[in-house]
């Protein structure tokens, strides 16, 4: 949906950030100009977010977020730009006539379509047609009562009994293609079929218990894949959804810890078994998203692995990903079976006593090297060893620094080797120094940063904290100068605000980059407080000194092409004599717009 200016300057202009976001997070305390509290978007003890009334925008210092109302609210109920436009203006009483909006015809007619769906397959489980299925649950062990919660179903073995009862109940068959519950047939002509024809059926919730996707096992070995899924739709995004959090969210904020499994059936299983508190990721591993969800609930993730699963190296990627978010993550490996099996052959206590003895990722990796390496020789393991124990970057005691976390790993580590405490620590800090000579030698080599491109940020770094003074900037400057990539997107975002509303709102420059490296450097640059006197005297300095720069750099190319010319010496001398007069300029420049020096 495309909305109008007008109609998001209106929103924008109906509510005040700070009385929206003391909704979400009440215990927001006025501290001087500005409102500080917790972070909504990471769990956190000492408060590190903040709000400024006057910019009308929001920083986070800890999890390095931050954006205007329209950010604010899409981050916090996981929305996009015109929902969250939407989103506020309901809270303000603002109509936005929703006859041209898509998006917002698309979403309730594929859940309807979805609901639909759901019933008929749970309708289909329960008849006497759908015996294959009830007998596929009961060998796993699924009990009636969560067949019952999870709202489990069955879908017919057959070509299209679900595309003729959605066509009979006048639904949208082009949208049921695209949501993937049905398919055109090629053969005839405005027919369709089911795509999901003698599985099992486990509807995919969001946390609101709409249903928005499904997933199908295939209960022969016929019925391939395996497994079958929706694809992505306008309500489904699998990297965003964790299967059962719907069921499990509520367990998950009381306990303060979420339990990750691999499929459905484990989930289903656990939950059966009072460990309520258990989700899973949708064929992926726990992304950025997942862990995103988790920290506004918890503070603490265990990842449930059977002893072979593939998803463990995966899923150790999502351990540095978690360090975003302030959020511990621990692995439990079960030593045979998955989850559902266990506790069928072990019991519930047997599992319980697997998850409370989940180790931090170092102590897991640590392991691993070990038993991978058994009965080798430890001098050969040693560099992979010092690796993970360099790589550790918190402490879980507050009281203990990170180096003295490293020290402790040493020291158990020189206990299992059997290696004397002082020599391996000795080894280990000949293997640091090397890495930082290597790590020195990188910087060395890295190509420096173009004095322009250091300028043109430092420029706008200027300007978002001091936007009084970007009708100077303008006169003087266009985009087309600007050369860096990211300073001259930011700088035509500035420009094109301003050149239509004769002013800078900081906030609205979040409008262009809900997302991205730009987003990126706006956040950095407001977290890094300019404290500048006299804001045009900075700006003229910038000015000059870039200026200054260009004409150096042009009389020195001017002055090589001097020695190298002939007959057109005159010509690149007389260039150099014009930059030379412009030199000149800008000392009358300077004097005229009041620099730092003639203050």
């Amino acid at each position: 949906m495309y909305l109008e200016k007008d109609i998001i300057e209106k929103v924008r202009e109906s509510v005040r950030i700070e009385d929206l976001a003391l909704r979400y997070i009440p215990s927001l305390k006025k501290k001087g100009r500005n409102y500080t509290g917790l972070c909504p978007f990471h769990k956190e003890k000492t408060p590190s977010f903040s709000i400024s009334p006057d910019k009308q925008i929001f920083q986070c210092f800890g999890c390095n977020t931050g954006g205007n109302i329209f950010t604010f609210i899409a981050k916090i109920e996981n929305i996009g730009f015109v929902e969250s436009v939407k989103r506020i203006a309901d809270i303000a009483g603002i109509v936005i006539d929703d006859k041209a909006d898509e998006s917002s015809a698309v979403i309730p007619a594929i859940r309807r379509i979805n609901k639909y769906a759901m019933s008929f397959y749970q309708a289909y489980l329960s008849s006497g047609e759908g015996a294959a299925g009830k007998n596929y649950l009961k060998n796993r062990g699924v009990s009636e009562e969560a067949i019952a919660s999870f709202k489990l179903g069955f879908s017919p073995d057959s070509w299209d009994r679900l595309s003729l009862n959605l066509k009979k109940n006048k639904a949208d068959l082009e949208l049921a293609d695209k949501i993937g519950l049905i398919g055109k047939s090629q053969k005839y002509q405005g027919s369709y079929y089911d795509k999901f024809r003698n599985r099992v059926i486990f509807p995919i919730f969001d946390r609101s218990n709409n249903v928005i996707a499904f997933g199908g096992r295939a209960i022969t070995s016929e019925n391939q894949p395996k497994y079958l899924n929706s694809p992505e739709s306008e309500v489904y995004q699998k990297r965003s959804i964790l299967y059962g959090l719907n069921f499990a969210q509520n367990e998950i904020k009381e306990l303060d810890r979420a339990i990750i499994v691999e499929g459905y059936l484990d989930v289903i299983g656990c939950h059966q078994n009072g460990i309520t508190n258990v989700v899973a990721p949708l064929g992926t591993a726990l992304t950025e998203s997942h862990l995103k969800i988790l920290s506004q609930i918890c503070n603490e993730v265990i990842m449930l692995f059977d002893s072979d699963s593939a998803g463990i190296n995966a899923s150790l990627k999502s351990i540095e990903t978690s360090k975003l978010f302030n959020i511990d993550i621990k692995i439990a490996i079960l030593p045979q079976d998955d989850p559902f099996d266990f506790i069928i052959k072990k019991g519930v206590r047997e599992l319980m006593a697997v998850i409370d003895s989940a180790e931090k990722p170092v102590d897991f990796k640590i392991r691993t090297v070990l038993e991978k390496n058994r009965g080798k020789d430890n001098i050969g393991i040693l560099g992979e060893l010092f690796e993970i124990i360099r790589n550790i970057s918190n402490s879980d005691d507050p009281a203990r620094s990170i180096e003295s976390e490293k020290r402790l790993h040493l020291r158990v580590l020189s206990q299992t080797l059997n290696i004397q405490e002082e020599a391996l620590i000795a080894d280990y800090e000949r293997f640091t120094k090397g890495e930082r000579r290597d790590q020195t030698e990188k910087r060395k080599n890295a190509p420096a940063i173009p004095y322009e491109t250091r300028a043109y940020r430092d420029l706008i770094h200027l300007l978002v904290h001091y936007p009084e003074i970007t009708g100077d900037v303008l006169i003087d400057f266009s985009p087309d100068e600007i050369t860096d990539p990211l300073a001259n997107t930011i700088f035509s975002a500035i420009s094109k605000l301003y050149n239509s509303e004769n002013e800078l709102r900081i906030d609205k420059i979040f409008d262009f980059f809900p997302k991205g490296l730009e987003m990126d450097f706006l956040n950095s640059a407001i977290q890094n407080e300019a404290s500048v006197e006299d804001p045009k005297a900075a700006y003229t300095e910038i000015y000059v000194n870039l200026k200054l720069h260009n004409i150096n750099k042009k009389i020195t190319e001017y002055v090589e092409k001097v020695k190298k010319s002939g007959s057109d010496r005159l010509e690149y001398l007389a260039e150099i004599e014009i930059l030379r007069r412009e030199k000149e300029k800008l000392s009358s420049y300077i004097y005229n717009r009041g620099s730092i020096k003639n203050k």
